[in-house]
């Protein structure tokens, strides 16, 4: 080996470290810096993320529902979306290079679009509520955004507009507007509609010292329409009448319907309107009279009508309301088919029903009513063969209170229900304490209301009080009106009938006073008929009501019914009966009502 050769190992392991053992040769690399490249792949990522953004703003574009328009700031129209077509009915093509202006609906002023304007070249946006018309000329409304898109120097280039059509919506609102201002039956304008309608007329009124009228129109019976025919029948008879009271009235007038068959008339005007409104509920009348041909059924109607007139009748939409109302039920009293103006005292008339009901309904509580008896005689001998119950009220502050002062007003609040058993339970103890003592008052009779057998289970009731005061059925007669029976039509054999099965007699009072007929009584369950006092105040002078008396006393025989007659107060009437064969009255001649401690006397 050479001495190079050596030495050069040597200077390799010295390099090595410890000289002793030979080291492993290291491998050298040279670090070559290359060039960046960065540069050029963001500009490509940047690229394409701009083109994907593109793609997905030019797919909003093509596919939202909302129509969008992309201006110049000339404005001229330089893009549309399908949507846009779609809404208004124009193509692209049709509107490039126009002015937006095309879809003016002529329903807004100048000042509308310079607000606007006002807005866009101020603050860069608006937004509101727009009626444009379509390319076929229908106008609706729109819900537009229209925004201003600015450069990077802050320069506006373009408008950009969306809208969105608000048809739907708007029908949406008017239905519900509809449901809740109008009648969905007669589409006339209901309670809630009337009243502010009444409340903007009489504010007009005020300002311009006008008067204001109002009717109120209530349908006679027409229950008996729905009873009888159905209410399907009932509710074309009701569009028939909207049609014909909005026929009669000019077009700044009103016609509503409050409730079930009531509707209301608003008149307005500077001439004498008591005399309109009068001529107003004239023309009412004769609308409804003349017939209605409901399918194959031929209808007669007829309204009781109320009059007010503002301000004489009422300042306000409520007192106006209430005291037409006070003017109806008179109408209403006085038989139907007629019309009534307010007048001051049904106010206090209408006050004092309230006061009455009132302290009636304590009346029961604070035991202030009293039953009087008047005696059912034999006409030949004056024998009593029963007793009549009638009520009386010992009002604290008014005295005793006759039942005409207060039965009627009990079956319009439906107070006659807790009342008439009341009467039906105190009468039977007292019957029962007569039989106990020996006393032989025959049968009581007692007067029941046509609305406690309507309005409540009376038979049960009925027999109820028998079994709980002990009274014997064969002791107790129930007096009905002959208006209530006919009314009851095919149901009266059934009800009366359950009563019947108690084992009671039944007694058909005012007879002649309604529309019945003997023939129609035959079959129904009836023990006595009671000629109504009418016919025998004329007796027996008077031949119309001796012939009347005549008939029914011999027809009522002839049927087997007990004929007696009410209000008799004469001998020569008495006289007149026996000799007819009308052989049971009652009446003054014989002894008016009495308490029962009187009773004892009186049979005695």
């Amino acid at each position: 080996m050479s001495a190079t050769t050596r030495s050069s190992r040597s200077s390799r392991r010295g390099a090595g470290g410890s000289g002793s053992e030979p080291s492993v040769p290291r491998r050298v690399t040279s670090r070559v810096e290359l060039p960046t490249w960065k540069a050029p792949f963001r500009t490509i990522t940047e690229r394409k993320t701009a083109e994907e953004g593109l793609r997905l703003s030019a797919a909003v574009f093509e596919s939202t529902s909302e129509g969008v328009v992309i201006t110049d700031t000339t404005p001229s129209i330089i893009a549309v979306n399908p949507a846009f077509t779609e809404i208004n009915g124009y193509r692209p093509e049709e509107v490039m290079g126009r002015n937006p202006s095309l879809l003016k609906s002529g329903r807004h002023e100048q000042p509308f679009y310079e607000a606007m304007w006002r807005a866009l070249l101020d603050r860069g946006h608006w937004r509101g509520e727009v009626w444009n018309r379509r390319k076929d000329g229908e106008i609706y409304p729109q819900w537009v955004n229209i925004n201003a898109v600015r450069s990077e120097l802050g320069k506006t280039t373009h408008y950009v507009g969306v809208f969105s059509d608000l048809s739907d919506i708007k029908r949406s609102e008017a239905q519900i507007e509809r449901l809740a201002h109008r009648d969905p039956l007669t589409d006339l304008p209901n309670r809630l509609l009337f009243r502010t309608r009444l409340e903007q007329a009489l504010l007009r009124a005020s300002t311009s010292r006008a008067r204001v009228g109002m009717l109120l129109v209530d349908l006679d019976g027409f229950r008996h329409i729905n009873d009888s025919l159905g209410h399907a029948v009932g509710d074309i008879a009701l569009r028939e009448v909207a049609k014909r009271l909005s026929d009669l009235v000019r077009i700044d007038d009103t016609v509503a319907r409050l409730s079930g068959d009531e509707l209301a008339l608003l008149i307005e005007g500077d001439e004498d309107i008591d005399t309109r409104a009068a001529l107003m509920a004239e023309r009412v009348r004769e609308s409804l009279n003349k017939p209605f041909m409901v399918k194959t059924a031929e209808l007669f109607m007829s309204a009781s009508i109320g009059i007010a007139v503002y301000p004489e009748d009422g300042t306000n939409v409520s007192e106006l309301m209430q005291n037409c109302d006070a003017a109806l039920y008179q109408a209403r009293e006085a038989g139907g088919n007629t019309y009534r103006h307010y007048a001051r005292a049904l106010t206090d008339y209408a006050r004092e029903r309230v006061t009455l009901t009132s302290e009636l309904n304590r009346a029961i509580e604070r035991d202030e009513l009293r039953l009087h008896y008047q005696p059912l005689v034999d006409t030949g001998t004056s024998r009593v063969t029963g007793l009549e119950v009638l009520v009386r009220w010992q009002h604290p502050e008014r005295g005793m209170v006759l039942p005409d002062s207060f039965i009627r007003l009990a079956e319009e609040t439906g107070l006659i229900i807790p009342l008439g058993a009341w009467v039906l339970r105190r009468a039977c103890l007292q019957a029962r304490e007569w039989e106990a003592a020996g006393i032989p008052f025959g049968r009581i009779a007692v007067n029941v209301s046509g609305v406690q057998i309507q309005r409540s289970d009376f038979a049960r009731t009925l027999e109820s009080i028998l079994h709980e005061t002990g009274l014997g059925a064969e002791r107790l007669e129930l007096e009905l009106t002959e208006t209530f029976v006919m009314d009851l039509r095919e149901d009266a054999q059934r009800l009366l009938c359950d009563l019947k099965h108690l084992g009671i007699s039944l007694a058909m009072d005012d007879f002649g006073t309604s529309y019945s007929s003997l023939a129609y009584l035959k079959g129904l369950p009836f023990d006595t008929l009671k000629i109504d006092r009418s016919f025998i105040v004329g007796l027996p002078d008077d031949p119309a009501s001796a012939a009347i008396v005549t008939a029914i006393t011999t027809l009522g025989n002839s049927l087997g019914f007990d004929v007696l007659a009410e209000g008799v107060e004469t001998e020569a009437q008495r006289r007149f009966l026996l000799g007819v064969g009308c052989h049971r009255a009652q009446g003054y001649l014989f002894s008016p009502a009495v308490p029962p401690e009187a009773v004892v006397r009186l049979l005695s």
